[in-house]
């Protein structure tokens, strides 16, 4: 039998009996329901605030943050957070030889976590799986939403506010 004969006898046998072995698109994965995929896609950050209790605003990532947040229809999430402007590499040039307090201001300028999310009431619900942040790991971070076209407000709008415009 020559190789081509071959390969195709093995494509046909693999489509009629399926690959023994463990399934690599996880049967579990969730999935993006109706209510979810008006927030499915690639979400950019257009500013975010905080208010103390006095009503005082803060931007801890900067007048003009870059990030995004993707929202995939398996029910994925990414957030990743960055502070503008951008901080200088370490002074020794290299990044393994930074000092705590280099390390310490990337750490506060930079904000990443990932997981699934679920939808429901008004709010997205990420279901952490991992964080810079150890505290976020394994937790569910609840956020209220609206969405108006193609502008999504993410949170409370007394205490906390994040815009993000959907990137096409």
């Amino acid at each position: 039998m020559n190789r081509t004969l071959q390969l195709l006898s093995c494509a046909s046998l693999i489509a009629g009996i399926g690959l023994q072995g463990p399934n690599l698109a996880k049967e579990s994965s969730p999935r993006a329901s109706q209510q979810d995929a008006s927030i499915v896609g690639t979400w950019r950050l257009l500013s975010f605030e905080d208010w103390d209790k006095a009503g005082r605003r803060s931007v801890p990532y900067g007048e003009h943050p870059r990030g995004y947040i993707v929202f995939d229809p398996t029910g994925h999430v990414t957030i990743q957070i960055m502070r503008m402007p951008a901080l200088p590499p370490p002074a020794s040039g290299d990044e393994d030889l930074a000092t705590p307090g280099e390390k310490q201001a990337a750490y506060d300028a930079y904000a990443a976590y990932f997981g699934t999310y679920t939808v429901r009431d008004g709010q997205f619900v990420t279901h952490v799986e991992g964080s810079l942040r150890p505290t976020y790991t394994n937790t569910d971070q609840p956020r209220p939403f609206t969405l108006t076209g193609d502008r999504l407000i993410i949170g409370d709008q007394k205490r906390w506010k994040r815009v993000l415009e959907r990137v096409r």
